[in-house]
């Protein structure tokens, strides 16, 4: 759900790109990139290995001024496509506001296709969310391949809940802008029936405590008892050794400060045998 900040009068919504490995999710993100205006965009933090294939996540974020008088920004993530990464995927999914499903529209990737979009239910499920009940939008991308799968195939096999679908080659920019206009649309929807839920005396924003082994978090829901606002606080970073450092703040409800900490994860890469 978005994160609003009262402090600084703005919202943070978190949009996922989801799909297969090699499908193109990295590549929407730099095609994104390129075209957004330097004051719309922030620092691309970009893992990846030797092959240029995502290990852990891109990181944009997009600040699209304000609506009614509230600043706006987008956090956009991509995950690994390889099954191998699931708990990094998971991860990632983690209090998502819209997602993107980036298909290969290759004949012969139909059925990776689908075990990617069971995966992305199975681990929405673990947060105990439903894909129906989140803003999504189907990309059908390398639509310039000479053997691809048709339209009605793809939304047979994938388009569950009637979402709105774009066709795509990122390589070439068709289709990007659109497939990022389009949900960043759905989202901010969203985000407007929640505000006009809360003027109408229900809950807008509400963070749970953190379920997480993390001492340090542990430590702050023992002395603060009011609902936290939790966000990112700077630039991600890489410690060494496989290990992505991330900042985090924590604040009260009014906005003031709790505490600041840091999250650390580890990654290894390992070749399989005969690779």
């Amino acid at each position: 759900m978005p994160v609003y900040d009262e402090k600084t009068n703005e919202v943070n919504a978190k949009i996922v790109y989801y799909g297969p490995g090699l499908s193109g999710k990295t590549t929407n993100i730099h095609y994104i990139y390129r075209k957004l205006k330097p004051e719309h965009k922030g620092k691309l933090t970009v893992l990846a290995t030797q092959t240029d294939r995502t290990l852990f996540f891109d990181f944009l974020p997009i600040e699209l001024g304000e609506i009614k008088g509230i600043k706006t920004r987008f956090q956009v993530y991509t995950v690994p496509g390889q099954v191998f990464y699931n708990a990094t995927r998971k991860l990632i999914l983690k209090n998502v506001d819209g997602i993107v499903f980036v298909a290969d529209s290759a004949r012969d990737k139909l059925a990776q296709n689908i075990e990617s979009f069971e995966n992305l239910e199975e681990n929405l499920a673990f947060y105990k969310r439903n894909l129906k009940d989140i803003p999504h939008v189907l990309q059908y991308n390398k639509r310039d391949l000479p053997d691809i799968s048709s339209i009605e195939e793809l939304n047979s096999a994938l388009n569950k809940y009637n979402a709105p679908y774009i066709e795509a080659c990122a390589t070439k920019g068709k289709g990007v802008l659109e497939t990022l206009t389009t949900i960043c649309k759905m989202v901010l929807r969203a985000i407007k029936e929640s505000m006009e839920a809360r003027a109408a005396g229900k809950v807008f924003v509400e963070v749970p405590p953190p379920k997480t082994e993390d001492k340090k978090i542990e430590e702050v829901k023992k002395v603060e008892e009011k609902p936290l606002i939790l966000f990112s606080a700077g630039d991600i970073k890489l410690a060494g050794d496989g290990e992505v450092v991330i900042p985090i703040t924590l604040k009260d409800k009014d906005g003031n400060l709790l505490k600041e900490i840091e999250v650390s994860f580890k990654f290894s890469v390992k070749e399989k045998e005969g690779g």
